[in-house]
């Protein structure tokens, strides 16, 4: 973690707000996302407060990001980082008002960051005409994989070079075209799951729209921030 100190914050409150950067205010709720998208409006050093517009589609749902004790996680995606802070005030004309933080954390925007999901996502595909869905094991902006036990393995090996996915990330579905990459054995008591082995099936992207994968990548940043806080609790 980073503190705030001096007027390396400040000076990227001012580059976000400049870029007119979305900030986003969220919470996790048994491995599901809610979140906000705030605006900045204000840093006021002196008085501790940085003020923010809350977009009007998501007023009505700014109550689901605040904890119990009134603490708000952000991230903003354009500067990389994420804090949280005591919430001051909430107005009905849109406005959010929250304590500078005391420190703040880079989080690492690899391109093709593999992520388990804690919430059950699923994918669903055809093989010989047959309509198959399997839970997510991994995903990335580039692609997932899927893990199955030894008495279910799938011979993709002479099956179709592309394959037509429907992903089903908690409600939102997205259909991509993927390339089957191969599979791998898993050991015995390597997953829970998979107490006497199986297989680990990877397919890659090679077909998906702008706004799926942005979905993809906020996605894969909300629940590593989420898994994140989770460890630090426990």
């Amino acid at each position: 973690m980073n503190r705030v100190s001096g007027k390396n914050f400040e000076k990227m409150m001012i580059e976000a707000s400049q870029n007119n950067f979305s900030f986003f205010a969220w919470q996790s709720f048994n491995g599901m996302i809610e979140k906000c998208e705030l605006k900045i409006k204000t840093y006021k050093k002196d008085y501790n407060i940085i003020e923010f517009e809350i977009e009007s589609k998501d007023f009505d749902n700014i109550e689901k990001v605040v904890s119990g004790n009134r603490i708000i996680n952000i991230y903003v995606p354009g500067l990389s980082i994420s804090f949280n802070s005591e919430l001051k005030s909430i107005s009905a004309d849109k406005r959010l008002k929250i304590s500078i933080p005391s420190e703040y954390a880079f989080y690492e925007r690899r391109k093709h960051e593999r992520l388990q999901p804690s919430k059950t996502c699923y994918v669903s595909f055809e093989i010989n005409k047959v309509m198959q869905r399997k839970n997510i094991f991994d995903i990335s902006q580039g692609g997932i994989a899927i893990i199955l036990p030894k008495s279910k393995r799938m011979n993709l090996d002479n099956s179709a070079d592309i394959f037509q996915l429907t992903l089903d990330i908690l409600g939102t579905k997205i259909k991509v075209e993927a390339q089957y990459l191969g599979s791998m054995v898993i050991d015995a008591y390597r997953t829970e799951n998979l107490p006497y082995g199986g297989y680990k099936i990877a397919f890659r992207f090679s077909k998906i729209s702008e706004k799926d994968k942005d979905f993809i990548k906020e996605f894969i940043n909300l629940q590593s921030q989420s898994q994140k806080l989770l460890k630090k609790a426990t």
